[in-house]
């Protein structure tokens, strides 16, 4: 929390707005490494934020000593860069002024703060933690908290010291009554409304996992197992037509082009309410990147982080929350493995938690073919699927890539947009597979649909790219473009492919795929990713759930090797699926 408020106060400096945030933590949870991160943050931008740490003496059952070295956890303040002292937290009057202190000093340009509260928790870590910590009333457990130490805290309660600091200071002791009486009614009434709540509907726990999706009740999974229908006989695509067009015109965009000039639509759209916030942004950007936001006068919109995911994610979160429409970056697909609490565990929560709108997109350069190697070019799409709230994008040409960018940053959810690198055309506009994917796109249709508030035509929706009546691929990335390869490899042996390009991962549009396999009776899922718990098999699994009975033959997932990602070349060709495998899996599946 305390790192994604360092975000709300990111969006009130950006914005210009005048406002003081508190974040205040546990002794325990100022260990953490996101923790720390959020104050570096906030220390290198100045950030109107002050940081409490309220030491409670223990937290859970680990003693101050296992927790830090320092003398106070004010002392600490000396690393971030901004002041910290300590306060003794049963005084009222200390935590006012102190608090005031702080945020006179940030309102004033200051910067952050850093508050070490002094205090002891007089009850267990939760109650049911009490019999441990304090002790049984039949003496067993006995207890290990210090006694002595309980009884001085004990000693100074700052209720009833602070009601007699108020009457030496001439106030009315029947006026401290009525305020007493006053917010003990409160919270009895409180406390009383929440007794008188129902509990939820159950089935109401599949509603709003994102703005475009509920999920799946267990009862719709029975119904499409038991019902399933069949498709007609003719596609919609006619069988061997391709409709993913490519261009050699000097004019056409490369996929990263097509990024480029993404952002800067997103820059001039929301203008001062965005921000490009990654590392080693406002130079130029991994891989040139951000250059035609600069050449396009938006260097302003972009924003050097400290070299932590878990703090980009987690301020871009709360900059979102803060009124912004945030791109954040993550370099490479590795690096998201530092990020992954920020995005599973908060920003893909806070819609379905309390219903709050989260509009921020996360960039991700992955994929093989750049000789990255591990740590960078690892195919993550599985990591963030089985944790849902996210809406997860993966195009596979330059037309996709402009539309579902600029879509993405208009919907009011967390967006992962995953770039495959190999697919950049950093190679003379070439792809790392040889291939030139360039594309005349079109700019005007998604701008002019976001314009008219209609905001969402092709997220959600799998494109079929080539039509076929033997078999479907189903795939996405840069596999679509492995698939169309193959595809015209076998055609020669009579056989027509089907291939479906779902571009949108989460959530997956399955009815596509479904009709599909229903009309060709055979299914690969091709993947890039590693075989094993890959995003694959969930699809397959779903669509054999409603096409089970239209099949032929086995379905069939193709993935690469279970290793690391190699950094060599001749290993990293080795491990991906390639034109070669695809058709000899498709020969297996027509002659099952």
């Amino acid at each position: 929390a305390s790192a994604t408020l360092t975000g709300v106060a990111l969006a009130a400096s950006l914005l210009e707005v005048k406002r003081f945030h508190l974040a205040p933590v546990g002794e325990g949870c100022s260990s953490s490494g996101e923790f720390w991160e959020a104050m570096n943050l906030a220390g290198a931008r100045g950030l109107p934020i002050g940081f409490m740490i309220q030491n409670n003496q223990i937290a859970l059952d680990t003693f101050v000593a296992g927790q830090s070295g320092v003398e106070t956890f004010g002392d600490k303040a000396n690393a971030m860069g901004f002041p910290g002292w300590t306060i003794d937290g049963s005084d009222p009057v200390q935590f006012f002024s102190s608090t005031a202190v702080a945020r006179e000093f940030a309102l004033a340009g200051g910067g952050s703060t850093l508050i070490h509260v002094e205090t002891m928790r007089g009850c267990g870590h939760a109650h049911h933690h009490d019999d441990l910590y304090l002790g049984s009333p039949a003496g067993n457990p006995p207890g290990y908290v210090d006694r002595d130490l309980v009884a001085y805290w004990e000693s100074k309660d700052p209720l009833p010291t602070h009601r007699q600091l108020l009457i030496q200071h001439g106030i009315e002791e029947d006026e401290i009554q009525k305020m007493e009486d006053e917010e003990k009614m409160f919270v009895d009434s409180a406390r009383e409304e929440m007794e008188r709540m129902p509990w939820p509907i159950p089935e109401t726990v599949t509603r709003g996992i994102t703005s475009l999706h509920d999920a799946d009740s267990q009862s719709t999974r029975i119904k499409r197992i038991k019902n399933q229908s069949q498709s007609p006989t003719n596609g919609p695509v006619e069988v061997g037509l391709t409709t993913m067009e490519f261009s050699e015109e000097r004019s056409a965009w490369t996929m990263a082009r097509a990024i480029q000039n993404g952002m800067v639509a997103i820059a001039e759209r929301y203008g001062r309410s965005t921000v490009f916030m990654g590392e080693d942004m406002e130079i130029a950007g991994a891989f040139g990147m951000n250059i035609p936001l600069k050449n396009a006068g938006h260097s302003d919109l972009l924003l050097d982080m400290p070299l932590s995911e878990a703090a980009i994610i987690h301020s871009a979160t709360g900059a979102a929350l803060g009124g912004m429409r945030p791109i954040a970056e993550i370099q490479f697909g590795g690096f998201a493995a530092l990020a992954m609490n920020a995005l599973i565990n908060n920003a893909a929560q806070l819609r379905w938690r309390w219903g709050a709108e989260v509009p921020l997109t996360v960039r991700i350069p992955l994929g093989a073919k750049t000789r990255s190697g591990p740590f960078h070019a690892n195919m993550i799409e599985s990591w963030m699927i089985n944790d849902p709230g996210l809406v997860i994008l993966f195009p596979s040409c330059p037309q996709d890539a402009y539309d579902l960018l600029v879509e993405g940053a208009a919907l009011p959810d967390p967006v992962i947009f995953l770039e495959h690198i190999g697919m950049y055309g950093l190679r003379g506009g070439l792809t790392g597979w040889g291939d030139s994917i360039n594309q005349d796109v079109n700019t005007d249709s998604v701008n002019k649909r976001i314009d008219s508030g209609e905001q969402i035509a092709e997220i959600g929706k799998a494109k079929i790219i080539r039509g076929g009546k033997d078999a479907t691929i189903i795939t996405w990335g840069a596999m679509v473009h492995v698939a169309r390869h193959a595809a015209e490899i076998v055609v020669a042996e009579g056989i027509e492919i089907e291939i479906i390009d779902l571009r949108t991962l989460a959530p997956f549009d399955s009815a596509a795929c479904v009709s599909s396999v229903q009309r060709t009776g055979r299914m690969m899922v091709l993947q890039e990713a590693q075989w094993s718990g890959g995003f694959g098999h969930t699809v397959s699994s779903r669509i054999l759930e409603e096409a089970f009975w239209a099949l032929e033959a086995p379905p069939v997932v193709v993935g690469a090797l279970d290793t690391p990602v190699p950094f060599s070349p001749p290993l990293e060709d080795h491990t991906i699926p390639d034109v070669k495998l695809v058709v000899e899996h498709l020969r297996m599946l027509i002659n099952e």
